[in-house]
């Protein structure tokens, strides 16, 4: 590998508002009546932060839109907006959301990384 590539994925990571971790969380998605038409997807998360989560969804959503998500353990529910979609081979989309606030908590991590403290704050980047 040579430097370049380094040096873009260092910068990568450094632009990145809070670590991400490879989490297997239970979670119901959903969108609002007031919202477009109803879903209720129970599903779970591929990786999480302080800022959103990566999801894989049955269901088409598009980029902006807004969801809810609930952790099934706790209960906990927060909005959120798509921000990424992409659709795999067998039909599964994996979505990228991003909360309306900084929600470290949500996904009960026992020791949560350093800057997911700091991201109650929210870094604008």
């Amino acid at each position: 590998m040579s430097d370049q590539p380094r040096s873009v994925i260092k910068q990568w990571s450094k632009n990145r508002r809070s670590e991400r971790l490879n989490l297997h969380v239970p979670v119901l998605v959903y969108r609002r009546p007031a919202e477009g038409p109803l879903f209720y997807e129970a599903t779970h998360t591929l990786t999480v932060s302080a800022h959103g989560a990566l999801i894989p969804l049955t269901q088409l959503v598009a980029r902006r839109q807004l969801l809810w998500v609930q952790n099934t353990n706790t209960g906990e529910q927060k909005e959120c907006r798509v921000v990424s979609v992409e659709t795999e081979p067998r039909g599964l989309c994996n979505i990228a959301v991003e909360f309306t606030r900084p929600v470290p908590k949500l996904w009960s991590v026992a020791y949560p990384p350093a800057d997911w403290e700091d991201s109650t704050t929210d870094k604008l980047s």
